[in-house]
């Protein structure tokens, strides 16, 4: 651990460190959890001691290397931003976990005044990084509180959906308020997924038998998806992933973590779905279905069960996550605004940020989108003028 830079003067009276390798975070372990637990956060899952000490525990290298910036008041931890250096000849700092960490924030003490929390912007001056590109930061967050004085890069804003479940008292309610087409479809998908073997659905958090044994199965046919929809999945293709998967923490107890829903057909599992519990707020992160049963949707069917489930548990909100689409606009009822922010440090980081980040990337990757799945079969097949891998 290095201490960054100290400042006790004034009314801000607040100890700045950087924590750059893992020993360092496992130091402030007990603390970081503390933070978060008075924090409460629902948006700060992937700032979490949990999950950061484990992906750094995967991923960690002289590549990716942490910098994950705290204030101190006094011996008690009063704000963590998990960021990270990375990149070749731009040195960049971006978010801890990327690209696996899907929302931006920052952990801060609810009595933390803002002239303290405004260190940890003011520290991204300094250090030997080009720029800092901070991507999926979300409206209303800690750290878009942070940034507010900082314009958000155009053509870069994204949207995740979510089902706020705040609304339903029951899961009788929440079935009483489908249409009578919706409960009609979701009839026919079960008695149809019914014909492959008696159907069950399943809870499992790390630690329970269940949930290592469900994953390769859940990660065949994720990948599998994947091919036949031409799709590059980039974070799933990192080296590594799956043993990461597997070293997540969950506690059923506690509603916190990792947790994994998986619908079976008798012994076949036909969809599942691995997501995160954190202060009320579950996170869908991966999904993933058996291919060959698409026609009868066992992914809906699935979905429309842990619904169910979270209801009952009083979770608050079904988060579908950023990257708009038809089947995420037909399960949310709300959606939330996130934001990517650049904050240059030297030319080069500037003319990174101009032409690529928010020049040059954003259009190639919606033309890349935009292909019919054969094209995109033959970008992904020659890499043709480079589209394969912009999408990253």
């Amino acid at each position: 651990m290095t201490i960054h830079s100290i400042d006790v003067t004034g009314d801000i009276g607040v100890e700045h460190r950087v924590l750059r390798d893992r020993a360092a975070m496992e130091d402030v372990a007990a603390a970081w959890r503390a933070l978060d637990a008075r924090a409460a956060d629902p948006f700060s899952y992937f700032q979490s001691y949990d999950w950061c000490h484990r992906w750094i525990g995967t991923y960690g290298s002289e590549s990716c290397q942490p910098e994950i910036h705290t204030l101190w008041h006094g011996a008690r931890l009063v704000a963590v931003w998990p960021l990270m250096l990375t990149g070749g000849r731009v040195k960049r700092i971006e978010p801890l976990t990327s690209p696996h960490c899907q929302y931006a924030n920052v952990l801060v003490d609810p009595g933390l005044g803002k002239a303290a929390v405004q260190k940890l912007l003011a520290a991204l001056a300094n250090g030997n990084h080009d720029l800092a590109l901070i991507e999926g930061v979300p409206q209303g967050s800690a750290l878009a509180a942070l940034l507010e004085d900082t314009s958000p890069l155009s053509g870069r804003g994204n949207t995740a959906s979510m089902l706020d479940l705040s609304g339903f008292a029951s899961v009788d309610d929440y079935t009483n308020r489908l249409s009578k087409t919706q409960r009609r479809n979701r009839n026919r998908r079960r008695n149809a997924l019914a014909r492959h073997g008696e159907l069950s659905f399943e809870v499992h958090f790390p630690g329970d038998a269940g949930f290592a044994q469900a994953l390769p199965v859940f990660m065949s046919h994720k990948r599998e998806w994947l091919r036949e929809t031409v799709r590059r999945g980039h974070a799933i293709a990192y080296p590594e992933f799956d043993r990461f998967l597997h070293t997540l923490t969950g506690d059923r107890d506690t509603l916190s973590g990792a947790c994994f829903f998986a619908l079976k057909a008798g012994d076949r599992m036909v969809a599942g779905e691995l997501g995160f519990l954190h202060h009320g707020h579950y996170y869908a992160y991966l999904g993933a279905f058996d291919w060959a049963l698409r026609d009868v949707s066992p992914g809906k069917a699935q979905m429309d069960m842990t619904v169910c489930w979270l209801i009952e548990q009083g979770v608050k909100t079904y988060d579908l996550l950023a990257n708009p689409t038809d089947y995420k606009d037909s399960w949310s009822n709300k959606t939330i605004g996130l934001e990517t922010y650049a904050v240059p440090v030297t030319l080069v980081g500037k003319a990174y940020t101009n032409l690529w980040t928010a020049g040059l990337r954003p259009p190639l990757q919606r033309f890349y989108r935009s292909l019919p799945d054969k094209v995109r079969r033959l970008a992904q097949f020659g890499q043709s003028v480079g589209l394969f891998l912009i999408i990253a």
